[in-house]
């Protein structure tokens, strides 16, 4: 690049200045098929999701998750019967 342009490291005050220099078709293909492969790459990475889609959500992070799988197993039986109350909408006085 220096030999083909003579002002390569040019002063501030030149007029070659923010001039962007050639670029050779070599180049510009070796970009393109590199990009070309990371898209293809992108697309067919898949990582194992830790969460089902399909299940209702109801912690607002790991650390809660983890306690309302524990205040699940201990208690879930005493409080089955409540939960089905409040979805249904009968546990609601009038």
């Amino acid at each position: 690049m220096k030999e083909a342009d003579p002002e390569f490291y040019r002063e501030a005050s030149s007029l070659q200045y923010g001039k962007a220099p050639k670029v050779s078709e070599d180049k510009i293909g070796r970009m393109v098929k590199e990009l070309k492969d990371r898209d293809e790459k992108r697309n067919t990475f898949s990582r194992r999701r830790r969460f089902h889609e399909d299940k209702d959500i109801d912690s607002i992070n790991d650390r809660n998750e983890h306690f309302n799988k524990k205040i699940e197993r201990a208690f879930g039986r005493y409080t089955l019967e409540i939960k089905n109350n409040l979805e249904r909408g009968t546990a609601l006085p009038d």
